[in-house]
């Protein structure tokens, strides 16, 4: 599976490591050179620097043969164009995008991301989850 991934930062790397691992194709772009450089010497020859915005970019990354394409940039209007773009254009079969403002779940939805990940509803679980957790262990005494 040939995956494309825009945002090299600690998710689009760490969802690019655990790719590779699984030994699926991937390129990631970032509009930091020194990022892209950084993820070269560790991954090997899957950086493409630029905005992941531009057609141009993602045309050179091979969005036209994504079988999912990833936006895990910290901005959602970057996210969102990102995906629609590789999807719309270039014919991606899935686009998954970080959404990091939860007003703007819903936008995505609407506008055909396939799958929309709130960044602040799984904090934010997870935090109730471990708070509930150490709050049932008090109860019990431990």
């Amino acid at each position: 599976m040939y995956v494309l991934i825009v945002g090299a930062g600690r998710v689009g790397t760490a969802i690019a490591r655990w790719l590779l691992a699984s030994d699926h194709e991937i390129a990631i772009i970032d509009n930091d050179e020194a990022r892209c450089l950084a993820i070269e010497e560790e991954l090997g020859g899957v950086a493409v620097p630029g905005e992941g915005t531009e057609a141009a970019i993602l045309g050179r990354a091979g969005a036209n043969r994504a079988d999912v394409f990833i936006a895990t940039t910290r901005r959602d209007d970057e996210n969102l164009v990102a995906c629609q773009l590789a999807k719309h254009r270039f014919g991606a079969a899935r686009v998954v995008a970080l959404v990091n403002v939860p007003e703007h779940v819903e936008l995505f939805n609407r506008l055909g991301i396939d799958v929309s990940v709130n960044t602040t509803a799984l904090l934010v679980d997870r935090i109730q989850e471990d708070l509930a957790s150490l709050m049932i262990e008090e109860a019990r005494g431990f």
